[in-house]
Parts: structure tokens; sequence; C-alpha cells
């Protein structure tokens, strides 16, 4: 069964798509907080389940019974699809990050403007 673009960029938006929106929203919240570790925890998980989930492939990939012939063209095909596969899965965690600084940087100049304000006083 052949795999075209058109059944994976749909694939993609789904259950990678909207995942990443709604925990997206969850990251803005949790990066406004007084502490910096809840907002870290969703890019750390994130990137911990990318690299679980490249690894899984992988080993599924080398652990099937494939022909001798068959696996040289795998084995140059995975090579290849690697960077792609590693990019693809940490999209999410590059939003995560990108929200945890952008959100942050603003709580931390908003915390050292009245931090000046009081010491005005």
């Amino acid at each position: 069964m052949q795999i075209t673009a058109a059944l994976l960029i749909p694939a993609l938006l789904i259950y990678l798509g909207i995942p990443t929106a709604l925990f997206g929203i969850l990251e803005y919240f949790l990066s406004r907080t007084e502490s910096p570790w809840p907002g870290r925890v969703l890019p750390i998980l994130s990137a911990l389940c990318s690299v679980g989930g490249g690894l899984l492939l992988l080993f599924n990939l080398a652990s099937q019974n494939l022909p001798a012939a068959f696996l040289s063209l795998a084995g140059s095909l995975l090579i290849l699809n690697i960077p792609t596969l590693v990019f693809l899965l940490n999209i999410p965690t590059l939003v995560f990050l990108l929200i945890y600084r952008t959100t942050r940087k603003r709580f931390i100049e908003k915390k050292d403007l009245d931090k000046m304000n009081i010491q005005d006083l």
C-alpha cells in the first residue's frame, strides 16, 4: 500500500497539529506561573516522546524480517529519512519552547518593571 502526500498531510494535521495547539494553550498558562518549572514540563515531555517515538519506529523497521535486497534499500532510505523524522517529531517541542520563551520574556520584563517601580518609591 502506497502512502501518498494527500493522505499524509491531513494525518499529520490531525495527529500532530490539533494536540500541539491544545497543549500550546496549556503551555501558555503554565509559562505564566511564578515558578519557571511548570512551563518547562511540556517541552521536556515532548522532546522525550519524540526521541522515544523515533527510536520505536527505527527499531520496528530494523526488527522486521525483510529480504536482504530490501534491507539494503530500506537501510539507505532509513538513513535519508532520519533527519526528516527527527524534525517532524520535534515540531511540537519547538512550538512549546517558542511559547515558553515569549511568555517568560514578557513575564520577566513585567516583573523587572514592577521591581523598578518599587525601588522608585
